[in-house]
């Protein structure tokens, strides 16, 4: 494990749950935080430098788990190494690292994919089937919406464009929407117009380090911010699918509101990531219908990622899991179907937020350029 924040401890808690995998050691930005790190989450080693880590020949796998800046010196070093490599998002600070991770990738023997784990709930797999057997989706809508940047003194290293990418609200949580409506449509976005705002024009940042999600602690340093609080986008799938996105780390009592709406002709489907056992589909002439995450009346691929009888309420940590648990199946069997988004799906996104933040700053709409048209 590289990395020792809210996803390098996620990551080791959701391997603690998968069967013959051992987290070996964890590596930080320094010797005490990997100590601390390795104490609190139960791993036997660490270290402050994860260059000993892919340089040991009994490890397998490394999970990078560190900020955007770091992603690309850490993946190409661990795919050169030979390891298999499960990257957090986005793939790289922009879409010249991540063409350039899809092409190591492709070029490497070993498993690799990236931490969209929205795509491993049970109710997003149920969507994702019935919009496979039915008539194709015309208009989509959703949100991410968050508020845990709501204050001027809130303060992250998200915030700082050098080591997270020029897109924040759209890179950060935006990418996760992108990718998933991607996965469960079955469509590409082609075109996207798009608008981004902030709140605050300048922020105050603390003098001692913030973790994610932690409040800001009224520190004095105002410093300009440069990238967006909140955005809103119109997207065009593959087909001539419409949809619509509003995404936001500025909106209060939204903790992690992720929520997608897909209207067909014969059903709409509503999923929020915060109530998510719970699938709504609209119907017009019979009775609209909930379903919930009950593995005994899932169509088989949402109920292999329902681990426990219904009732018993699986959430953002399970589907964690199920992403983890998939991954491991490709190391052990890399012909095996997985789901885990590819180095080229994380790549597609990249391109989408891009094409995004040109369009903000032009004023129209913008194509985006599939991955071979990107590569060209």
């Amino acid at each position: 494990m590289i990395g020792a924040g809210f996803a390098g401890a996620a990551h080791v808690e959701a391997l603690h749950r998968i069967p013959r995998v051992r987290v070996t050691a964890i590596a930080a930005s320094s010797s005490d935080r990997a100590a601390a790190a390795a104490g609190r989450l139960g791993v036997g080693r660490s270290t402050g430098d994860y260059r000993e880590l892919i340089a040991d020949p009994d490890i397998d796998v490394i999970h990078n788990c560190t900020p955007n800046d770091l992603h690309l010196e850490v993946n190409l070093a661990a795919l050169q190494a030979g390891k298999h490599v499960l990257s957090e998002k986005p793939l790289g600070l922009d879409a010249g690292e991540t063409g350039r991770l899809v092409a190591a990738a492709a070029d490497a023997s070993a498993t690799t994919g990236v931490c969209f784990n929205y795509r491993h709930y049970p109710m997003v797999a149920e969507v994702r089937e019935r919009l496979g057997q039915g008539p194709a989706p015309h208009l989509v809508q959703g949100t991410y919406l968050q508020d845990w940047l709501l204050a001027e003194d809130d303060w992250n290293w998200r915030l700082e464009p050098e080591r997270a990418g020029a897109a924040r609200a759209l890179g950060d949580i935006g990418s996760h929407w992108i990718d998933l409506i991607q996965h469960v449509t079955g469509r590409r976005v082609t075109r996207v117009h798009g608008r981004t705002g902030r709140l605050h024009d300048t922020r105050r940042r603390p003098s001692e380090r913030t973790l994610t999600f932690e409040r800001g602690n009224g520190a004095s340093e105002p410093v300009p911010v440069r990238t967006e609080d909140y955005a809103t986008v119109l997207l065009e799938l593959d087909g001539g699918c419409h949809a619509v996105l509003t995404v936001s780390q500025v909106s209060p009592g939204m903790r992690n509101r992720l929520s997608l709406h897909i209207d067909t002709a014969d059903a709409g489907y509503v999923w929020n990531q915060e109530r998510p056992n719970r699938l709504w589909i609209g119907r017009r002439d019979r009775p609209s219908e909930e379903v919930v995450r009950d593995p005994a009346s899932l169509s088989p691929p949402a109920a292999r990622l329902a681990h426990y009888p219904a009732g018993h309420q699986e959430g953002w940590p399970d589907a964690l899991r199920n992403l983890v648990d998939d991954f491991y199946v490709r190391v052990r069997d890399p012909g095996h179907p997985s789901d885990v988004a590819t180095f080229a799906d994380a790549h597609q996104v990249t391109l989408t937020v891009e094409a995004i933040l040109r369009s903000a700053q032009d004023g129209g709409w913008v194509d985006v350029p599939g991955e071979a048209e990107a590569a060209a």
